[in-house]
């Protein structure tokens, strides 16, 4: 078997589209023959019964497979808010737009509410990594380099770049992590590797902080929406 064919037979949409195109074949040929007879009846009732099985039983195998041998062991509901900075101005990325209203891929992606949202089966867990959402979303993020996605264009921002006050800017990422309703901010090393928390819900789900800008720090002061949200409602205890 071709490579060619292989790849076919390995997208289920084709498989679909395949044998949606087989059976309106055999359904206009039966329209135009008129089977009158009871075995050419059951003929063309099997010709077209069997397609439709085997679709169904590949793509319920399909799902199983995928979901046994993804790293998450089947679908997951993950959420982070996230706030950019560029040398103290916030940036908001490039809107989505058509049916999907969404910017990234089906399972990692963004819908214009500055929150990563990971719906779907992991096939590896650095998809959910801070550097796996900014790829999914045309953007770049490596240990001195930030690129996102904006309605003006691709934001860049490389560490030794100069910012407005004429000193060198340099990117550092904050975490903040809820624990017992309360939530505590660290510095992220290793943010490229770092994924998300698996929670569904905006705390305890993470709110992650980028700043690029000319000030080397270990805190920030800057917070996700739905925390500050939290806190005034009395469900969350901030510590700065």
């Amino acid at each position: 078997m071709t490579k060619g064919i292989q790849i076919l037979l390995a997208d289920p949409l084709i498989i679909v589209a395949i044998t949606a195109g087989f059976i309106l074949l055999i359904t206009l040929l039966v329209l135009v023959r008129k089977p009158q007879s009871s075995w050419a009846k059951l003929f063309f009732f099997w010709i077209l019964a069997l397609p439709i099985i085997a679709v169904t039983l590949y793509l319920a195998g399909g799902t199983i497979y995928k979901n046994i041998s993804s790293a998450t062991k089947g679908p997951v509901h993950w959420h982070a808010d996230f706030r950019i900075f560029q040398c103290g101005e916030e940036l908001d990325l490039v809107d989505p737009s058509g049916l999907s209203n969404r910017v990234g891929s089906p399972v990692v992606h963004e819908h214009g509410d500055n929150r990563i949202h990971i719906e779907g089966v992991l096939d590896r867990f650095e998809e959910a990594s801070l550097q796996g959402f900014m790829e999914a979303i045309g953007g770049t993020l490596s240990r001195d380099r930030l690129n996102v996605p904006t309605n003006e264009g691709l934001a860049t921002m490389k560490n030794g770049d100069l910012c407005p006050d004429g000193k060198e800017g340099r990117l550092e990422v904050f975490l903040w992590q809820t624990t017992n309703d309360v939530a505590r901010q660290q510095k992220l090393r290793d943010y490229i590797n770092y994924a998300i928390s698996p929670e569904t819900l905006v705390p305890p789900g993470d709110c992650i902080i980028f700043e690029f800008g000319s000030i080397n720090k270990e805190k920030t002061d800057s917070m996700c929406e739905q925390y500050e949200v939290a806190e005034a409602r009395g469900d969350l205890i901030i510590v700065r």
